[in-house]
């Protein structure tokens, strides 16, 4: 890399940060306005009329259906557990056979 494209890299950077830096400024109250005006159009257009949820059932759960979820989630976490074991295992097998080829070759 030249020096010049060090620099372009370094500046494209700097401007990529600068106009993201933004987010939390706070805005004009004119521009603040303009939004809750905006967002509260969208509200008015997009509502929807009231639901129905007298359907919907809640209750609490009784003590076995709680332990039964819990022995559900215990194994899924398990079966997870596993599989990232196995996952860390595959890849640390090259490693390990590059670490053994590098301290013990000839």
């Amino acid at each position: 890399l030249t020096i010049a494209t060090m620099y372009r890299l370094v500046l494209t950077i700097f401007l990529a940060v600068l106009t993201a830096s933004s987010a939390f400024t706070t805005l004009p109250k004119q521009q603040t306005l303009a939004l809750s005006q905006q967002q509260q159009l969208e509200t008015v257009i997009f509502a929807k009329g009231d639901d129905d949820l007298s359907d919907f059932e809640s209750r609490d759960m009784t003590r076995k259906e709680m332990e039964d979820l819990n022995a559900q989630n215990e194994d899924i976490m398990n079966m997870e557990l596993t599989a990232m074991t196995g996952f860390s295992l595959v890849l640390s097998v090259p490693i390990l056979y590059l670490c053994w080829v590098a301290f013990f070759s000839d």
